[in-house]
């Protein structure tokens, strides 16, 4: 009995068997050869572009992600008409797609949940009649956005494609793990006619979603492994943009979170939205960054179209054209009309034609932003009702910061600084030199964090570490110098550029001046 029992506890832990991969994709576009792009409209690498992720999982007479399970309305924004809204409507693909062109958006990202071999779902049967409209805009002369794959990855962890009907967790350390990653590439592509694929130097467009979906990562293998074999399918490599926890080489990296915390920046990419509300998400925390009557997503993109062209990213991913359920759209919606579309015209033609803003502030062309108590000259602390308390205090003469305890952590304590956004437009990728003075007392150690181009640490390097200070317990005021090589500064910290972070004993630190300068 005790054999029976432990071999049926065996039974119950073994992994289920994953269903057979399907050997043909569901679509007519495959197998291709190099010869059938040939005549393929592309971008070019460094070429100035917008391109927007586009959710078609909406369907009206199903009330698919329209309607929750218990009668509740599942958007907190909503389109400006639901009438006929679906992803099997190629008149409502239309009407997107038409909308696009007035934003002047280059290429859209069907956001793909697309599990091989279950071709009845909402993924595969919502492309062809996108297909369909896209063609039908090119037939009334009109250049609809080129289209793309934007690879919704947690379909790595939950999928049901186990033949029992449990999830699947894709291992891409095995082979058959990234023979499964890659069949999700292969089907979508071979729905999109190859002359309508969105493409960079003749190559396939791909962003990937996150990688903490996958049950492990094979660096040296997984995107190579796609590469091959989409090549081989296909007669051409992809080009493969990854968010920033992905590992192995990729053509370039971006970050989701544009729409929360943009502009997000890398050397090649820009991530950026117009806020963020997800009150309609069952299950969630509250999270909202306010749209401020589009303030927010002006003040995105001037930031990024202070930066100077030569040395700027040159792809914008907006995030995003329409998830109503998080508040992040900027389609046309009933809150905001086509406010939206009108603004991305605006920003999108711009960054088209490289026009660099300039606007005149007094720091545009300084070499150097101070930091004293109540007298900041181009470099401020930040206010803040977070982990960043702080408040003034006078030692002798000498005005000083001090840093209070903050309900988000026992251990530490932050002091969060803004540099000029006219300071820093032109620092991108470059160094800076930062120099604080400080007393040495009160706590153990204190470092620098800053907002980096180098994807280290959280967040894609906006709190990228500098070094760190021992405070010795002598009283005294020293200044400290970090380097601060490849700044990005764009605000990503928390709202901030940089922090000082304050650790171990009475976690008490005084600052009563700071300095940035440019590198040489």
């Amino acid at each position: 009995m005790t054999h029976v029992i432990l071999f049926s506890v065996l039974l119950c832990a073994m992994p289920a068997e994953p269903r057979q991969m399907p050997t043909r994709p569901p679509g007519e576009f495959f197998p291709l050869k190099a010869q059938d792009h040939r005549e393929a409209v592309s971008f070019k690498r460094g070429q100035a572009i917008v391109g927007t992720t586009y959710f078609y999982w909406y369907d009206i007479g199903s009330k698919a992600h329209i309607v929750d399970h218990d009668g509740s309305d599942a958007l907190t924004t909503h389109p400006a008409d639901l009438v006929g809204i679906s992803f099997t409507s190629p008149t409502w693909h239309k009407g997107q797609l038409k909308d696009m062109i007035d934003a002047s958006v280059d290429f859209l990202m069907p956001v793909f949940w697309g599990v091989p071999g279950k071709y009845d779902g909402w993924s595969f049967v919502g492309l062809p009649p996108l297909v369909e409209a896209h063609t039908a805009l090119e037939k009334e002369g009109l250049r609809p956005p080129a289209i793309g794959l934007f690879y919704d990855t947690s379909i790595l962890q939950w999928n049901g494609a186990n033949a029992d009907g449990s999830s699947y967790h894709v291992d891409l350390t095995t082979e058959f793990g990234r023979e499964w990653f890659y069949l999700a590439i292969r089907d979508f592509f071979s729905l999109i006619p190859p002359e309508k694929w969105a493409r960079v130097d003749g190559r396939p467009i791909i962003f990937l979603y996150e990688a903490a979906f996958a049950k492990e990562q094979e660096p040296q293998q997984q995107f190579a492994y796609t590469k091959a074999r989409f090549e081989e399918d296909f007669g051409v490599e992809p080009f493969v943009v990854k968010s920033a926890g992905w590992q192995g080489e990729a053509d370039a990296v971006y970050s989701w979170g544009g729409a929360v915390n943009g502009p997000i920046i890398f050397r090649e990419t820009v991530s950026l939205g117009p806020g963020y509300d997800h009150s309609a998400v069952p299950g969630r925390q509250p999270l909202i960054v306010d749209r401020r009557d589009g303030k927010t997503y002006i003040d995105r993109w001037t930031k990024v179209l202070q930066l100077d062209p030569a040395i700027r990213p040159w792809m914008v991913h907006v995030e995003t054209w329409n998830e109503w359920h998080e508040g992040t759209d900027i389609a046309h919606s009933r809150e905001y009309g086509r406010s939206y579309i009108v603004l991305t015209r605006l920003f999108a033609d711009m960054w088209h034609t490289g026009t660099q803003l300039r606007f005149p502030w007094g720091y545009a062309n300084a070499d150097v932003v101070t930091w004293r108590a109540e007298k900041p000259a181009g470099l401020d602390l930040r206010v803040s009702g977070g982990d960043g308390v702080w408040e003034i205090r006078a030692f002798g003469d000498r005005q000083a910061v001090v840093t209070l305890p903050n309900p988000h952590s026992q251990t530490g304590r932050y002091l969060y600084f803004d540099v000029d956004d006219a300071f820093a437009c032109g620092l991108l990728g470059r160094a800076t030199a930062l120099r604080v003075t400080y007393r040495d007392a009160g706590c153990s150690s204190f470092g620098v964090e800053y907002d980096s181009t180098v994807n280290e640490g959280p967040l894609a390097g906006a709190f990228r570490p500098a070094g760190g200070v021992q405070i010795t317990g002598t009283g005294r005021w020293k200044t400290a110098e970090f380097n601060l090589p490849d700044c990005c500064f764009m605000n990503r910290g928390n709202g901030a550029d940089f922090r000082l972070a304050v650790v171990g004993g009475e976690i008490e630190l005084a600052v009563s001046w700071a300095e940035l300068r440019k590198g040489k």
